[in-house]
């Protein structure tokens, strides 16, 4: 038989007096110290068997007591991440104003500043530890044209149409590919954090200019992880071969004047991709594109048509949701392009980046980035391969809601009480609880924080229809095409008519004038006020008349200008006078001429000369 006996005095309370102890402070007919000491329980141990007894609330965190319950903290959490998903989130000074509207609206004591009218850093910090779903972040600028354009229902479409390219054509994932073009420079677009001492104000990093010298890189993948060897378009007229040293193995080089894509240039590179892709007739590929004008060039949509290669546009505005190559390569990309610049200055000192560098520069963040992971993720998270139409979660799509007008349910609140205003924002600091009725009080504590700071909605209830705006899907079908060369055939005629116009005016300047004496004022219709203009040409003492202006309705292109200071006709002050030399029949100002109002004739310097 054992001997030990138990030494320690752990547990030697009674669950009985715990259990009384805890009653009696939820009670409040003790505090915490003297409830241990009347039923002998451990002063700690009730504290933490309290806390997990069902029904239990804690009103107090850090010895003070919170201004905000926990479901109304709740409420708020949940209004900045709606206001967040529609790109309108708040920012900390925003956060503890708002804090202070809704304890004045709602009635709610609070030792906020009512001077600075909002809370303090300290309580914002306290609802930030109290509610870790929530963080301060920096934001990335997005155009009200993409967060308007990405919507459910142009997404949808989206989705539809693509499924009918692929059920029409059957493509295999190597024959679905994704071409998109981007901007680079010889200065980072960003720099990297680096160590430096300490309470420093400023900071710098050695680059190679203020702004850089830009230029264009084409890239293109498929599903499996393949890339079309790059194309580099330079801003020069001229091609020098030594500016693709170093770049990427079969990649090819372009001269652009201002460095960017155009029609010219998108159809030399798809002449390369349809001797890497090798299209066939029998079988064809898709290539995904957005709806740059150069991609709908006429050439390009023939040329591709006969060698078998589908061409399939994404909605306008939504590339950055929509394209593989703009969600899962270029972002790597121009991170590594960076990262390579930087240390090429590195290790070069004293020398800076040019066009000449930046192929060898751009090749080794191009391998980095070109990896058979990056396209597959990207084509996955675009519900591209495999097809997920549903790829999308809701909250992508809540700034598109901010253009709609949703019915939401308005909380009124009816006060009948003179110098109070119904569903305010704000309510005095001195009004005090006893002075309002009961109802009242209900009604208030019915304003959500919504009601407070509503959801940005648009007051326009109608969408404006752009006519122009680009068309998306089968780009290079029989009716698209047919539709190019309509708009082609169309600008051509309205080129013609405007040379037409432009011949015409010169065959009036340079003719024949019927009245030798005097050409009368011409009111000015361009510039939405009637001017008049004293213009002279004969040879005898001329008065004043006015007439219509026979160049009326012209383009301001086409307008006169004054031989001695280029300035135009259109442009002239009130009641100016111009004259026309006899002998080469240009105009000009009489003030230039330093011809008076009266003469005989009136010869320019030019001809006299």
């Amino acid at each position: 038989m054992g001997r030990y006996k138990r030494q320690s005095s752990r547990h030697s309370w009674d669950e009985g007096n715990m259990k009384q102890a805890i009653v009696a402070v939820r009670e409040k007919k003790m505090g915490w110290l003297l409830a241990s000491k009347t039923f002998n329980v451990p002063f700690t141990t009730l504290r933490r068997r309290a806390a997990k007894v069902e029904g239990w609330k804690k009103d107090y965190m850090g010895g003070h007591k919170v201004t905000f319950n926990e479901d109304l903290e709740r409420e708020i959490v949940q209004h900045l991440r709606n206001l967040e998903s529609r790109f309108f989130g708040l920012t900390a000074k925003d956060v503890r104003s708002l804090a202070y509207q809704i304890a004045e609206t709602k009635k709610i004591p609070h030792r906020f500043s009512s001077s600075k009218k909002m809370a303090g850093w300290d309580w914002l910090r306290g609802f930030r530890q109290r509610n870790p779903t929530i963080s301060l972040r920096t934001p990335e600028s997005t155009s009200a044209a993409r967060a308007s354009a990405f919507n459910r229902e142009q997404i949808k479409k989206y989705f539809k149409k693509l499924a009918e390219v692929l059920d029409t054509y059957k493509f295999e994932p190597n024959d679905i590919w994704n071409v998109d073009e981007s901007g680079f420079s010889t200065v980072p677009s960003r720099n990297s954090k680096i160590f430096a001492t300490k309470g420093r104000k400023q900071v710098g990093i050695l680059t190679s200019a203020e702004r850089g010298q830009h230029f264009t890189v084409a890239c293109c993948m498929n599903v499996i992880g393949t890339f079309v060897p790059p194309a580099i378009i330079f801003p020069r007229k001229n091609m020098k071969y030594e500016l693709m040293d170093g770049a990427p193995t079969g990649s090819v080089g372009f001269a652009q004047e201002n460095g960017w894509m155009n029609g010219e240039v998108f159809l030399k590179w798809m002449k390369h991709f349809i001797k890497f892709a090798k299209p066939t007739a029998e079988k064809k590929v898709l290539l995904l594109l957005d709806g740059h004008s150069s991609h709908k060039n006429l050439d390009v949509l023939l040329l591709a048509k006969e060698s078998g290669v589908v061409m399939f546009c994404f909605p306008p505005h939504c590339t950055h949701r929509v394209q593989p190559l703009d969600v899962s390569f270029y972002g790597p990309l121009t991170t590594f392009y960076n990262q390579e610049l930087n240390n090429w200055l590195r290790n070069h000192p004293g020398r800076t980046v040019t066009h000449f560098q930046v192929t060898n520069i751009f090749n080794e963040a191009y391998v980095k980035a070109a990896t058979a992971k990056n396209a597959q993720n990207g084509y996955s998270a675009t519900g591209i391969f495999p097809y997920n139409p549903d790829i999308f979660p809701d909250h992508m799509f809540a700034p598109a809601e901010v253009t709609n007008v949703p019915e939401r349910e308005e909380h009124s609140i009816n006060v009948t009480d003179d110098g109070d205003q119904s569903g305010s924002g704000e309510v005095g600091a001195g009004t005090s609880h006893e002075e309002l009725p009961t109802d009242i009080d209900k009604d208030i504590m019915n304003i959500s924080v919504e009601d407070i700071l509503p959801l940005p909605v648009t007051t326009q209830t109608t969408r404006k229809v752009n006519k122009r705006r680009g068309k998306y899907g089968f780009l290079n079908s029989t009716p698209e095409i047919k539709a190019v060369k309509d708009l082609v055939a169309e600008k051509a005629a309205e080129a013609l008519r405007k040379s037409a116009k432009a011949a015409k005016r010169r065959v009036l300047v340079e003719g024949d004038v019927q009245n030798k004496n005097e050409i009368p004022d011409k009111p000015l219709r361009r510039s939405g006020r009637a001017v008049q203009k004293h213009i002279v040409v004969g040879n005898e003492d001329t008065e004043e008349s006015s007439e219509e202006d026979p160049f009326a309705g012209e383009d301001a292109e086409n307008d006169v200008s004054c031989i001695y200071c280029n300035d135009l006709y259109s442009r002239s002050r009130s009641n100016e006078l111009w004259v026309q030399c006899q002998e080469c029949r240009q105009w000009c100002h009489a003030e230039c001429a330093g011809a008076e109002k009266k003469f005989k004739t009136f010869i320019c310097d030019i001809c006299k000369a």
